[in-house]
């Protein structure tokens, strides 16, 4: 009687793991996937390079933010010639 509960018990693990494995994958966007330079729309790393994109967006607009003030410096100090050192 045990080997019998055993096995039931086997077979529906078994049959839980297969059927949790199966079932559709949603359709790939081919041209979003192309735009983003690679073979799939979505990766485990999406998370990962989206927190890189908006840190590189940070920093242009930091830079962006750092050569307005520098001009505005310039301008006021009436050094209009750059730094050598820049």
């Amino acid at each position: 009687m045990q080997t019998t509960a055993r096995t039931a018990v086997l077979l529906a693990l078994m049959f839980t793991i297969v059927a949790a494995c199966g079932g559709e994958q949603a359709p790939q966007d081919k041209a979003d996937a192309a735009a983003k330079g690679r073979s799939t729309d979505e990766t485990v790393f999406d998370d990962m390079i989206q927190t890189q994109d908006r840190a590189r967006g940070v920093e242009d607009t930091v830079m962006a933010a750092k050569g307005s003030l520098d001009a505005a410096i310039d301008e006021q100090s009436g050094d209009g010639s750059p730094d050598p050192g820049q």
